[in-house]
């Protein structure tokens, strides 16, 4: 299997105040890659960087052949790069249909007939299709990380980012979510999942990494990450010496 994304030692931040750290990492296609790691070690940064929020000072990108380091963040999502984030922001007065519609139109350059078809698609994939004229004011919490999610499936992304789309929802809400991600895996997806939910990550991923202070600490079989003494003292507050 081919790789959809390398990331070559990157370093990026903000200003003077660096927090990513010769950050390397590749994802393969059809690869759900989750992400952990503790507050501040970087991870919504490397999103901002790998979208084009952000300019990388050193390293290069490559996301599905191209490097993409210095491409603007409108030219990264026409090419295919789809994002949620960790607070929902829909149009609220908007119905769901809408707020796809919206998506698939402005992020995906598609035309309007094509985009329509798009919107309701991805409403299907995520749940929310009997609910598309609902207005996103009116969602639970569980249905607004859907429509995040089928907001980003609108742009026709080959690789999807997923920032922490099972916070704060309930147990049962959480395994509806792992449902979905293993479904849009079956669809064809490639996934970058950032989560805090180690029954996620553990559950949910092919491969796992774990950063702290901008850097990748640990990389690859899941559980074998979580387990590992690093991440088990950086991640978790496990000393095995008390």
């Amino acid at each position: 299997m081919s790789n959809i994304l390398e990331f070559e030692d990157i370093n990026a931040g903000y200003g003077r105040i660096r927090i990513l750290n010769d950050l390397s990492f590749t994802v393969e296609e059809g690869q759900v890659y989750g992400v952990i790691g503790p507050n501040g070690s970087g991870k919504t940064t490397m999103f901002n960087a790998l979208i084009g929020l952000i300019k990388p000072t050193s390293g290069r990108i490559i996301f599905d052949g191209v490097d993409i380091t210095r491409m603007s963040a409108n030219v990264r999502c026409k090419m295919g790069l789809g994002r949620t984030f960790q607070v929902p922001r829909p149009f609220e007065n908007m119905s769901l249909y809408e707020n796809v519609l919206v998506a698939a139109v402005h992020g995906g350059s598609n035309s309007e007939r094509f985009a329509r078809d798009l919107a309701l698609s991805s409403l299907k994939m995520t749940g929310l299709y009997d609910k598309r004229e609902i207005r996103a004011g009116e969602l639970t919490l569980l249905d607004r990380k859907r429509l995040e999610i089928a907001r980003a499936l609108g742009t026709s992304p080959k690789l999807l980012l997923l920032d922490e789309v099972a916070a704060g929802l309930t147990d049962a809400e959480v395994k509806d979510i792992m449902r979905l991600v293993a479904d849009l895996k079956a669809a064809g997806y490639s996934i970058v999942w950032i989560e805090h939910i180690i029954e996620t990550m553990v559950g949910s991923t092919d491969r796992l990494m774990c950063m702290a202070e901008g850097r990748c600490v640990a990389d690859g079989a899941p559980r074998e990450v979580i387990e590992s003494e690093e991440v088990q003292r950086l991640y978790l507050g496990v000393d095995e010496n008390e």
